[in-house]
């Protein structure tokens, strides 16, 4: 019994040590592109922008601009337009960006 959990940690450990490679590349790559042009401050002073219908670069959790107040954004750190956010009105009556349930 004792040969099988060795054997089963040993094969765990080396499917994870040869995977760990690829996965962070490949969101290392997804990662740096998405904050390459969060990184760069808008006219505004502000590090976030609107493009068209909705609001680039937005810190989840932040307070929202009155600007902003019911609309749509994406984060600033993940990939380009993978995490959805809405800035909402909180019971507290502040406004912050919130996740989307798609």
């Amino acid at each position: 019994m004792r040969k099988l959990i060795t054997a089963t940690l040993a094969a765990g450990t080396l499917l994870l040590a040869a995977g760990t490679p690829a996965f962070s590349a490949t969101y290392a790559h997804s990662h740096a592109a998405s904050a390459a042009w969060c990184k760069k401050k808008q006219p505004s002073g502000k590090y976030y922008y609107a493009h068209k219908k909705h609001w680039d670069c937005v810190s989840p959790g932040a307070y929202c601009a009155k600007s902003q107040y019911n609309d749509y954004g994406y984060s600033m750190r993940a990939a380009a337009h993978t995490k959805r956010y809405k800035c909402v009105r909180y019971p507290s009556n502040t406004w912050r960006w919130k996740p989307v349930n798609a």
